[in-house]
């Protein structure tokens, strides 16, 4: 008997994308003040150390789910076994995680050259039995497209964590304040969590029946770690051969980057997996929604970052103040790496909707090998030649995933070069006119090359004109 269905599409969807879309710009620009508030009360050395921390605890994590959450997302008939299999494998892995992310955060921090990485560890570590229960739910909650809880438990991990973090820093705490911060955040979104377990499911861990959930999860977890590690390596590696204090400027121009990134990528990427997952088991074309997606994501994310590489020492200053102005000129580089990363942003899923996740795995593995190698041959002790060592590695995967999307997803290059060309010019109208006229040369841009977004936008005017009247 099935337990939970997959996601619905059509006016549902797009109900649940334009809320968690209204969500998530609230909430990320609430995170980027926060992000300047601290940015005024830590020294650079202070993030950058939470940030190496971070990074250590998102490995864990991904030891520790193993894939289950995304097969939790895709499995078309999920019943209670198969839940009760993938709750037995979970409690198992976390409880191996958490006592060795304890018994090593010692060596650890002896390894990577910051001795005062060890008590932030032993706070983290805490929040991986935590945050077990809210993964779940999580998952739950996106197979559904349930965007309401999903907002409100977003918004309510921010404010603990916004509160936390800028008493614990007002007092002096530094880093270990953050990390403290981070730990309320997981208790209280937990505690939340309790009120919102869905009906008809219980809650028994069980590990018969785990291999059958192991043969997807497991060909799921490896693209996803790989995919994790990606984002995880620059601060692994960088906190290694910089120190703190330049993993802190690094961070800074990440966060230049990532905020508009995330406007663009993570409201239009909602639900993606589930819903491409019910396209395939229905038999349609997964091409049409994917290039589809693609535009949206790069119309709006490629002026958003051009206009951050050309402003950035203004941008950097106004937000951070001028203590910062040095981490400006990673900015083009990371902007650059990013414009690429949105051409590829439903990759993964695409490929878990048909039924071959390990293959998002290959692309990701490339660039994983080329950070690596780049970062040690061409890191000269500045964050620019850091910046610069991580472009390329993304260039080095391209040829990769145009492979792979012509060939298993039916997205030829020409195809996908159709999809992103309104973004690009869109992309560089922003940049050629004055900052005044930035809105309406983009818009216009939009239209003349009757990019998927301009209908978006109008669709939103000629609502937002009928609910006026």
């Amino acid at each position: 008997m099935t337990v939970a269905p997959l996601a619905a599409e059509g006016i549902a969807l797009r109900r649940a994308v334009l809320a968690n879309l209204l969500s998530s710009v609230g909430e990320s620009g609430a995170r980027f003040l926060l992000g300047l508030a601290l940015a005024r009360l830590l020294r650079a050395s202070e993030l950058g150390l939470f940030a190496l921390a971070m990074a250590v605890y998102g490995v864990a994590q991904l030891l520790r789910d193993l894939g289950i959450t995304t097969y939790l997302q895709r499995e078309p008939a999920l019943t209670q076994a198969r839940f009760s299999a993938c709750l037995g494998l979970l409690a198992t892995t976390t409880a191996a995680v958490t006592l060795a992310l304890a018994v090593l955060a010692e060596p650890l921090s002896r390894a990577l050259g910051q001795p005062r990485l060890a008590p932030l560890l032993w706070v983290l570590a805490p929040m991986l039995p935590l945050s077990a229960f809210s993964s779940v739910m999580a998952a739950l909650q996106l197979r559904a497209l349930a965007a309401g809880p999903i907002v409100r438990m977003s918004w309510l991990g921010l404010w603990v964590q916004a509160g936390v973090s800028l008493a614990c820093c007002a007092q002096g705490a530094g880093a270990l304040g953050l990390a403290w911060a981070q730990l309320a955040t997981t208790v209280v979104c937990g505690l939340a969590h309790l009120g919102m377990r869905p009906p008809g499911l219980r809650w028994r861990p069980a590990l018969r029946g785990a291999r059958e959930v192991l043969g997807f999860a497991g060909r799921a977890a490896l693209p996803a770690a790989l995919t994790n590690l990606h984002g995880l390596l620059p601060d692994l590696l960088l906190g290694r051969l910089g120190g703190a204090h330049v993993l802190g400027l690094f961070g800074r121009a990440q966060a230049a980057v990532g905020l508009l990134q995330t406007l663009a990528g993570r409201a239009l990427s909602f639900g993606a997996l589930p819903v491409l997952a019910r396209q395939h088991a229905e038999g349609r074309a997964l091409e049409p929604a994917l290039r589809r997606a693609t535009a949206l994501l790069t119309g709006l994310g490629w002026p958003l970052l051009a206009l951050t590489a050309a402003y950035r020492e203004p941008l950097i200053g106004l937000l951070y103040g001028p203590a910062w102005l040095d981490c400006a000129p990673a900015v083009p580089p990371l902007a650059l790496a990013a414009a690429l990363a949105l051409m590829f942003s439903q990759l993964g899923a695409a490929l878990s909707a048909v039924g071959r996740p390990e293959l998002a795995a290959v692309p990701v593995a490339l660039t994983l090998a080329a950070r690596m190698g780049f970062g040690l041959a061409g890191f000269d002790g500045s964050v620019a030649s850091f910046g610069w060592a991580m472009l390329a590695a993304a260039l080095v995967a391209l040829p990769l995933q145009l492979a792979l999307s012509a060939r298993h997803l039916a997205q030829p290059p020409r195809a996908l070069a159709a999809a992103v060309r309104g973004s690009a010019l869109a992309a560089l109208a922003v940049v050629l006119v004055p900052i005044a006229l930035v809105p309406p040369a983009w818009l216009g841009t939009l239209c003349l090359c009757r990019h998927p977004l301009f209908e978006e936008v109008a669709q939103l005017a000629r609502r937002r004109m009928t609910s006026r009247k």
